[in-house]
């Protein structure tokens, strides 16, 4: 551990493995060296690496619930790439579908059950589900490729299929069958769902009638538009079970700026000081949000909004970070480039 003159302090966390033993030699040293790019004013924060699994270069964290608990993915030793739950230092690895070397983590819930996709072979990628052990292959809506995005604590899971006639659908998941939710224009169909919350208020994206992208909230099977923040084109990529929802969209300026929709108005998030762009990724249930913004220097930075004030997170020594999830304790996991320019799964803790 090195404690910065900036007053950010980063950790160093081995990876051992819960249910694959490993020895020290097999175990990554996660990068050691200081380098969180700004500091913050009135907070201290501590970011720590996870590491890789054994015999990786990259990782990356997607979600973690309110029991500590990190789910993300990583490449390892004989070019497999693997999900993982990281806790209190212990590493599970998550097992591949049968026939597959491939996988990546998008979402898990407060039980720990996780989601994401597997690449079955070119072009064929299908959402999968992992829980009590096993990898479970979700299916499509008829097509080549789906891929599961969320999932809430009653286990219903979101994400977006192709369809049998090649168009992109966003779909729930629940009791064994994935169903195309409706779109905001039928004939324009390229539609994703990115979260889901405990009352099953799921968000995304669908197409205007204009086929714009426009961010949407789906309740009781009913597709509302969101709008955007002036511009042309909105995503919503998370919400809290108070129904908040945060993305990002257009301005009339054409810049991307996050945002924060409640009760049908949408709020500018603004930007880090000299940045350009900023996108939110996750909201948790005291409307603390998390993403990713520019510098002042051009690469993207994890970030923090509370209160009306937007935080940079900084980086574990290299230039770029985003942070994708947030838990009710205020804990923070994604991933950031090293001072060796490879991405680790990363925690970061404001104090």
């Amino acid at each position: 551990m090195k404690r910065l003159n900036v007053g950010i302090t980063v950790c160093t966390i081995a990876v051992a493995t819960a249910c694959e033993p490993r020895s020290p030699a097999e175990i990554n040293s996660p990068n050691s060296e200081p380098g969180i790019n700004r500091g913050v004013s009135a907070e201290a924060i501590v970011a720590r690496d996870l590491g890789t699994l054994p015999g990786g270069t990259n990782s990356y964290a997607a979600a973690i619930n309110d029991n500590g608990q990190v789910a993300g993915d990583s490449d390892r030793r004989g070019g497999r790439h693997q999900g993982f739950i990281w806790q209190a230092g212990a590493v599970t690895i998550l097992p591949l579908l049968s026939g597959t070397s491939f996988a990546v983590v998008n979402g898990m819930n407060g039980a720990g059950v996780v989601v994401g996709y597997s690449i079955i072979d070119v072009g064929i990628d299908h959402a999968t589900l992992w829980q009590n052990g096993a990898a479970i292959d979700l299916g499509t809506l008829g097509g080549p490729r789906s891929f599961a995005e969320g999932i809430n604590s009653a286990g219903q899971i979101v994400g977006f299929s192709d369809d049998a006639t090649g168009d992109e659908r966003a779909f729930l998941w629940q009791n064994g069958v994935m169903t195309a939710l409706p779109s905001l224009s039928p004939n324009l169909d390229d539609d994703r769902a990115f979260a889901i919350n405990a009352s099953g208020q799921i968000v995304g994206q669908s197409d205007d009638a204009a086929g714009r992208d426009h961010a949407v909230r789906w309740q009781n099977g009913v597709v509302t538009d969101l709008g955007t923040l002036g511009g042309l084109t909105s995503v919503a990529t998370g919400i809290n079970d108070a129904g908040v929802v945060v993305g990002s969209s257009t301005t009339s300026s054409g810049a991307t700026h996050a945002f924060r929709w409640e009760n049908g108005v949408m709020t500018d998030l603004g930007l880090l000081p000299g940045g350009v762009s900023s996108a939110a990724s996750a909201i948790n249930s005291d409307g603390t949000i998390v993403g990713h913004a520019t510098t002042a220097s051009g690469p993207e930075h994890a970030f923090m909004w509370q209160n009306g004030a937007m935080t940079d997170l900084g980086t574990l020594g290299g230039s770029f970070s985003t942070a994708r999830s947030i838990n009710s304790q205020g804990r923070i996991a994604g991933f950031s480039h090293t001072s060796s320019v490879v991405n680790h799964a990363t925690v970061w803790i404001v104090k």
